[in-house]
């Protein structure tokens, strides 16, 4: 039975712009299929377009079949019932304010009893582990919390089909690992075919049966995950950046033929390859340089209802010129921390220092003029005008600058956060990764002294991550100090230069980053799990990659 079966399909969005071209494909049911690309390539557009309530307004032409029907003549109840879809964006999916009830709501519209409906929303919760949050309110979670809620309430109605955008860009490693397994799961043991759009892969190609890359809307590869060549991943550097680190460190090295998709295959391999090796080269880590301190906090502690607390007694010290990553779970306080330091929170208790004066001692507009920019986890909100080029330009609007001035600084940040061509268009007719660059411009042409980034890398795809490490970490050469709240373990290790990981309320390690990311078993790198035992204290790719070339006389 195929679920899905497209022919020639081609979309353009009202204003003429082609989002896909001549797409041809099918998806047979119960297969599990990885949807990968750059932002803006077309992957939402493809996922919307598989879902009849959700399809994209615009000129199409081919044909979308839809369980062996054309997807016009698919009856409303049946493509609600049978087919699931996760958003990208978390804060619009949810219809209802409390997280049992919204476990309820597609239940309740498709008809169930009451006592069906109670059971089948209990056995959700009880997989999600979402127990102690029923009597919550959405608007008080976390935004990995709500994707769970999201994903929970589809799940309930036992859809044949998961259309999944990007659900693990808000989760912590291990929720992210487990909305994997449960997907996972579904997919094997009940049949559910899954088709997910992501940009985080390390997890995702070894469970996949079929990778599917868009570039530019047109199909650029649909192969199994180990079927990739040495040679698509040297003409592609999309593919090349986005493949988990098994598969590039085996590409990297010169081999070719099939590759290792996960970390057990990939230390098998990497074990045999260097057996003959007894003295294994050591990663030697550079002693840290002593620098001022940019923000101090101290004992902070902090309520949103005044009985629980989310912040308890909170300790953070981060150097000038740093990059500074924060992790932990979600609900962990990464976010509030990151608000009470950027001033858009007042502590209940404890004292926060910007640059060795106290936060309360700054009036409004000398702590955001020169002192701090903040980019928001839901970045929608920074965007008020009819154009992400007026947006841009009210950025500016406090700074004295003349036009010529004004018109080059916004090119140049154009030019680096590659939005060029999304100037004229409206901020929520862009893809999530590319709003994402544009709310990333929007707080660079601040320039401030200390950068506040929550979740920035959300969205964005393998390539452009490269790039804002690389901006980032010139800025902090520059005596920025920029501190990033992320769940992007594999960013974080390979580009940061400290990280704190708060638990409970509190940190319970500050410090530097090779450090964590070496001792740890869960918040770390695919490439510290892949060589422990091999290597000592390697944690990022390129590391990795330098101690197998010496060891190996490459």
């Amino acid at each position: 039975m195929v679920d899905f079966r497209l022919k020639n399909f081609s979309f353009a969005f009202p204003d003429g712009k082609t989002a896909l071209s001549s797409i041809s494909l099918e998806i047979p049911h119960g297969q599990f299929v990885v949807l990968c690309g750059k932002s803006g390539s077309g992957k939402t557009t493809l996922l919307k377009a598989l879902k009849p309530e959700l399809s994209p307004r615009g000129k199409s032409s081919g044909s979308i079949e839809i369980f062996g029907v054309e997807k016009s003549a698919l009856p409303r109840r049946e493509s609600a019932e049978k087919i699931g879809y996760v958003l990208q964006n978390v804060e619009l999916q949810a219809v209802t304010h409390e997280v049992k009830s919204e476990l309820f709501f597609g239940l309740e519209s498709l008809g169930f009893s009451p006592e069906k409906a109670s059971l089948r929303a209990a056995e959700t919760a009880q997989l999600f582990s979402l127990e102690k949050l029923l009597g919550k309110r959405i608007s008080e979670l976390s935004g990995g919390q709500k994707q769970l809620v999201n994903l929970a309430s589809i799940c309930a109605m036992n859809p044949q089909v998961l259309l999944l955008d990007e659900p693990t860009a808000q989760l912590d490693p291990v929720s992210a690992q487990r909305l994997i397994d449960i997907v996972t799961t579904l997919c094997r043991e009940y049949g559910v075919t899954v088709i997910i759009s992501e940009h985080r892969l390390e997890k995702l190609i070894p469970v996949a049966d079929r990778v599917l890359v868009l570039e530019n809307g047109r199909l650029a590869n649909d192969s199994p995950p180990e079927k990739i060549s040495a040679a698509v991943f040297e003409n592609n550097g999309f593919i090349r950046a986005c493949l988990p680190f098994p598969m590039r460190l085996y590409y990297s090295l010169g081999f070719s033929g099939d590759a290792p998709t996960d970390i057990e295959k990939g230390r098998k391999w990497l074990s045999s390859l260097l057996k003959d090796n007894e003295e294994k080269a050591v990663f030697q880590k550079t002693p840290p340089k002593e620098k001022e301190t940019a923000v101090r906090v101290k004992n902070l502690y902090y309520s949103y209802d005044g009985k629980e607390y989310v912040l308890k007694g909170l300790n953070v010290r981060v150097k000038q010129g740093s990059f500074f990553a924060v992790l932990g779970a979600n609900s962990a306080g990464k976010t509030t921390f990151l608000n009470l330091t950027g001033g858009l929170l007042k502590a209940k208790k404890g004292k926060i220092e910007l640059f060795s004066k106290d936060i309360n001692r700054y009036n409004p507009t000398e702590l955001y003029r020169g002192n701090i920019a903040f980019l928001p986890q839901n970045c929608e909100a920074l965007f008020a005008g009819p154009t992400v080029l007026d947006d841009l330009k009210n950025a500016l609007a406090a700074e004295k600058l003349s036009e010529t001035q004004q018109t080059g600084l916004i090119a140049e940040v154009s030019g680096f956060c590659k939005i060029e061509s999304l100037l004229e268009s409206h901020p929520y007719d862009i893809s999530g990764g590319e709003l994402q660059r544009a709310a990333l411009a929007m707080v660079l042409l601040r320039k401030p002294r200390l950068l506040l980034l929550d979740e920035p890398t959300k969205g964005m795809d393998s390539l452009f991550k490269i790039q804002l490490a690389e901006k980032l970490r010139s800025l902090c050469s520059g005596g920025v100090t920029v501190i990033m709240v992320s769940h992007d373990t594999e960013f974080c290790a390979e580009y940061c230069d400290e990280c704190a990981l708060i638990f409970d309320g509190r940190c319970v390690f500050c410090g530097d980053a090779k450090d964590f990311f070496s001792e740890n078993c869960f918040y770390t790198t695919a490439a510290s799990k892949m060589t422990r035992g091999i290597f000592k204290n390697a944690v990022s790719e390129s590391e990795v990659l330098a101690l197998c070339k010496k060891n190996l006389g490459l």
